[in-house]
C-alpha cells in the first residue's frame, strides 16, 4: 500500500489490531527487514505499521541529502495520512534518532518511545565521531563491494555468533532486495551521524524505554550503543533502561519473542 505525504508516495503495510505501534528501521533498512516473528508477536494487540524510508524499498520521490529530522517529518505524515492517533514509536538504531524528533516536533502523535539500541548523537566528551561518511563504511564498500560490506557489517554488529545461518542469511537477503542505490545508502548513513539530539532530551516528555543488547559496544560509526543507552535513560525527563544478556545490536532479530514481551509489557503499561 502507498500513501502520499509531501512529494513521497511511501510504501506501507499495516498489521494485526489494537493500540497503533509505528516501526521506524534503522540506517538504510526498509519496512520488509522487520522479523516476520517479531511483527506476529507485536500484532496480537497492536496495530503495527512498517513502512520504507525515503530511498528505500518501494518508496518512491525526491531524496536528495535529507537528516534524521526529515525523516522525522516523513513519519509523522504518514501517520496523518493513516489517520492515526497517537502511536507507540519503536525506532531501531537510527529509527530511533528519527522517533527522537518525532517526538520533539510532534508530541502530540507520540504515546509512548522505544528507543532500541540508539543514542543522541556524539557525547558530550567523546571523539572521533565523523559528521558525515566514516571512512571506514566508505572504503568498506569500494574494497568488498555493497553486499559483501553489508554481510560483514551485520555479522559483526547484529547477530551473535550462536545466531543461525539461516537468520543471518534471512536478514541480508531482505536487505539486499530492498536496498537503496548506493546514493541514498551514503545519504542514510550521513544523517545519521549528523543526528545530534543531546541538548534537546529535556524536551522528550514521552515516556521511553532505552532498550540495548549488552553486547552492542562495537564503537563503529556512532560509539557504544551501550553508552549511547545509558545516556538516553539517564537525560531523558522519563525513561527506563533495559539491557538484554548476551545480546548484540540486531536482538529484534536473534530474540523476537523476548524482544516483543519487553516491548508489549512496555506498551500495555502506557
Amino acid at each position: 500500500m502507498f500513501a502520499s505525504v509531501g512529494d513521497l508516495q511511501v510504501s506501507y503495510e499495516v498489521t494485526g489490531s489494537g493500540a497503533p505501534l509505528l516501526l521506524v528501521a534503522g540506517t538504510a533498512y526498509s519496512g520488509s527487514t522487520w522479523y516476520p516473528a517479531l511483527l506476529q508477536d507485536l500484532a496480537r494487540d497492536h496495530t503495527v505499521v512498517t513502512y520504507d524510508h525515503r530511498g528505500t524499498g518501494r518508496t518512491t520521490g525526491p531524496t536528495g541529502a535529507f537528516s534524521t529530522r526529515d525523516l522525522a517529518a516523513d513519519a509523522v505524515g504518514l501517520l496523518d495520512a493513516l489517520g492515526l492517533g497517537r502511536a507507540h514509536v519503536l525506532g531501531h538504531s537510527m529509527g530511533g534518532r528519527v522517533a527522537q524528533w518525532m517526538a520533539i516536533d510532534a508530541p502530540e502523535r507520540v504515546r509512548s518511545l522505544i528507543l532500541a539500541a540508539t543514542g543522541p548523537g556524539p557525547l558530550p566528551g567523546s571523539q572521533g565521531h565523523t559528521a558525515g561518511v566514516p571512512v571506514r563504511v566508505a572504503a568498506g564498500m569500494v574494497e568488498h563491494g555493497y553486499k559483501e560490506f553489508l554481510r560483514r557489517t551485520q555479522r559483526e554488529t547484529f547477530l551473535t555468533e550462536r545466531a543461525p545461518a539461516e537468520l543471518v542469511e534471512w536478514l541480508l537477503e531482505a536487505f539486499w532486495e530492498s536496498r537503496p542505490s548506493v546514493t541514498d545508502y551514503f545519504q542514510h548513513v550521513a544523517a545519521r551521524q549528523q543526528h545530534d539530539t543531546v541538548a534537546l532530551l529535556d524536551r522528550i516528555v514521552q515516556p521511553a524505554l532505552c532498550l540495548v543488547g549488552s553486547e552492542d559496544t562495537t564503537r563503529h560509526g556512532t560509539g557504544s550503543h551501550v553508552e549511547q543507552s545509558e545516556y538516553l535513560a539517564a537525560h531523558l525527563p522519563d525513561a527506563v533502561l533495559e539491557v538484554l544478556p548476551g545480546l548484540k545490536h540486531g536482538y529484534l532479530w536473534e530474540a523476537p519473542e523476548l524482544t516483543a514481551q519487553h516491548i508489549r509489557e512496555w506498551t500495555g503499561r502506557h
